[in-house]
């Protein structure tokens, strides 16, 4: 089965709520994780791993995850934000930037806040006037210390990306409406990036 880039967000939080297997569907041969809170992803590369690390973590956490707000950029990148629900009901929101190859993940940094759930409304398709790309990049260049390139949906209007101030990694998902940033998910980790 072939994942669309914009069907991947909504699969991959379908892979850790209920089905592991999903993640050589979803995953190169040699896909790399990292989490901003842990270090347990670091040394799974691909799907393998990765399927054995996920059953274990539904069976002993059994967290559900639901896609919110996307930013799709072309067969590229993509990142979004995700609420995620505990057993014991509490939900927190956090955010994924991955990068792709050949359609299917590569790379991907997660983060859940240690806010809780935002109440910030997800991103919708805007209308009215829309920025360039460029126009997008140059708006957000300055935002934060950002670690590679930059996901850009000019569709919707939104720019994401992972984040590293010499400390910490970070993720942030930026909307933008009107010529500025209109709201933006800014989730510091606590730990270094690890690739």
């Amino acid at each position: 089965m072939t994942v669309r880039p914009d069907e991947i967000p909504a699969v991959w939080c379908r892979m850790w709520s209920e089905d592991a297997s999903l993640a050589h569907q979803l995953m190169t041969a040699d896909a790399r994780q990292w989490s901003g809170v842990v270090d347990a992803l670091d040394p799974l590369i691909g799907p393998g791993p990765a399927e054995a690390f996920v059953r274990t973590y539904q069976r002993d956490v059994g967290n559900v995850f639901h896609a919110r707000t996307l930013v799709i950029d072309g067969a590229d990148r993509l990142a979004y934000t995700w609420d995620v629900t505990r057993p014991d009901g509490s939900v927190t929101t956090g955010a994924d930037v991955c990068f792709l190859r050949d359609g299917r993940v590569a790379e991907n940094w997660t983060l859940p806040s240690a806010d809780g759930r935002s109440d910030l409304p997800d991103a919708t398709t805007p209308t009215g006037s829309r920025l360039t790309r460029d126009d997008l990049l140059a708006l957000t260049a300055d935002a934060h210390p950002w670690h590679r390139e930059r996901v850009v949906d000019v569709a919707r209007q939104t720019v994401a990306g992972v984040w590293d101030d010499g400390e910490r990694g970070g993720i942030a998902v930026l909307v933008v409406a009107g010529g500025r940033v209109e709201r933006e998910w800014s989730i510091p980790g606590t730990r270094k990036l690890s690739y």
